[in-house]
């Protein structure tokens, strides 16, 4: 009996050590999780950091991020013609052109689709904030892009949302994140999948849209260089039900006794089914229907309308003709 005894007293602090063990194991994973979590959140807050950089819009990663930020660095050029629209404007319009032919000055605050959805006109807003009121304010937008704050194309806005993020204010930002909890969420991961590339971090090889868009007063020539199909065609999303709220309301905020207002649908290429774009009214803005030019010009994609770096002066031309009256005309 002694010796059970023994044998029993001896394996009791065994299990205790066993005991003993386990806890520790689990206290290790657990300070091991929370290692981890702890990190993953400073990489997710990470971008929002980076972003708000001010010399962030010199880290550019796209072809646009340069030029669209530069819309919100124009302070005492007090142009006679400013340019407000979507991608059609940015990559179909020559300011410079303008201004050699109209001997006035002409800029165009640099804007894609993507922007506008997010920001509407936060930069035109800035703008005449460190500028006098033009004499003429031209809105040129495609013709599907003219209620752009209600578009169900299929347009990504995750460059607008890096745009606001760095020229936001706080309660800019904050009424976003409010009304898309969604989107913002989900910022950061773009933000590492727009920059996954280790040589373009590094290389930065955007460095040329800046320099272009300053030289031209706000054009960047289209990157896509793809010929539209001989077989091209519209899709009914773009044809059908278009609306003008979004840049209707532009018209009615913006024009004073100093500024006139310009609606202007940017030329279309003459695709199978054009006809349901040209011949339709836009008497409710009032703005004529939009050109239709030869495909061959054009590049890319139908839904988005931009003509090749070869033919932006022809086009440029053509909202000359449009503009030049305007400026001999008395103020309304």
């Amino acid at each position: 009996m002694p010796l059970l005894e023994d044998i029993s007293s001896d394996q009791g602090p065994v299990r205790a050590a066993e005991d003993g063990s386990g806890t520790g194991h689990e206290r290790g994973f657990g300070r091991y999780l929370l290692s981890m979590s702890v990190l993953l959140l400073v990489m997710y807050c990470v971008p929002f950091y980076v972003v708000r950089r001010a010399d962030f819009d010199a880290m550019a990663n796209t072809p646009y991020s340069i030029p669209l930020n530069s819309a919100f660095q124009i302070a005492g050029e007090n142009a006679d013609v400013v340019l407000f629209g979507d991608s059609t404007v940015l990559h179909g319009i020559d300011p410079s052109q303008m201004s050699q032919e109209l001997g006035v000055k002409v800029i165009n605050l640099p804007n894609t689709g993507a922007t506008l959805r997010v920001m509407d006109d936060l930069s035109l807003r800035r703008y005449l904030a460190g500028n006098r009121p033009p004499r003429l304010l031209v809105l040129y937008f495609a013709p599907w892009d003219m209620d752009y704050m209600h578009t169900e194309l299929p347009i990504g806005t995750y460059e607008g949302r890096e745009v606001l993020a760095h020229q936001g204010t706080a309660a800019e930002i904050l009424t976003y994140v409010r009304s898309h909890p969604a989107e913002s969420l989900e910022f950061p991961f773009q933000f590492f999948l727009a920059n996954s590339s280790w040589k373009a971090v590094i290389k930065r090889p955007y460095g040329y849209a800046g320099a272009e868009a300053a030289r031209t007063q706000g054009h960047l020539s289209n990157p896509l260089l793809m010929p539209l199909s001989p077989q091209c065609s519209f899709p009914a999303m773009v044809t059908d039900n278009l609306k003008f709220n979004s840049v209707e309301a532009l018209g009615a905020k913006y024009r004073t006794a100093q500024t006139k207002i310009l609606y202007y649908l940017a030329p279309i290429p003459d695709c199978q089914n054009a006809s349901a774009v040209v011949d339709r009214s836009y008497s409710a803005l009032p703005a004529a229907p939009p050109r239709e030019l030869p495909r061959a010009i054009f590049s890319g994609s139908t839904l988005y309308l931009h003509p090749k770096p070869s033919s932006v002066p022809v086009v440029t031309e053509q909202l000359v003709e449009a503009v030049r009256p305007l400026l001999t005309e008395p103020k309304d």
